[in-house]
């Protein structure tokens, strides 16, 4: 099976992507606790700055081992096995993708909109934006990581 990229290399990618995965929930988890104490009034710029910065860079890191997965993942456990003997996960996949790719733009903008805590607190839409970006990317990635431990159980990589 040489002609699938880095084939030899399946598990160790799992093992990044799944760890990058993991640290990006905690990231994004902690991003919007900051955010929801920033809407309460108790700013923490330095945590947000962090945060923002940390949960952006994890997001690339675990786009990044899981692209360079798929190829793999396609052939040997989706078409080999998901397909024919758990839809359900092979489903469940393509919707942890096809959120995946919505979160990226929540990542750039709790990013974003972290650099400028002085900003935030004059412009009150701004914070809320924060927030619900916040938010939404951490429920995101929380759901994301849920959704992809269920399928790699159902037959690994």
């Amino acid at each position: 099976m040489r002609s699938i990229v880095l084939f030899a290399y399946g598990l160790p990618l799992l093992v990044l992507h799944a760890l990058c995965a993991v640290a990006l929930g905690g990231a994004s988890v902690h991003q919007a606790s900051v955010a929801i104490l920033a809407l309460r009034g108790r700013f923490r710029p330095r945590l947000a700055r962090t945060y923002g910065t940390v949960s952006l860079w994890l997001y690339g890191a675990t786009l990044l081992w899981g692209a360079l997965l798929y190829p793999r993942y396609r052939i040997h456990v989706r078409a080999a096995y998901l397909d024919a003997h758990a839809p359900w996960a092979a489903n469940l996949f393509d919707l942890k993708e096809n959120l995946a790719t919505l979160g990226l733009p929540l990542a750039v903008g709790t990013f974003l909109l972290s650099r400028d805590m002085a900003q935030l607190r004059q412009d009150r839409e701004a914070l809320w934006l924060y927030g619900v970006l916040a938010l939404l990317l951490a429920a995101l990635c929380l759901f994301n990581i849920v959704s992809g431990l269920l399928c790699t159980g159902v037959r690994g990589i």
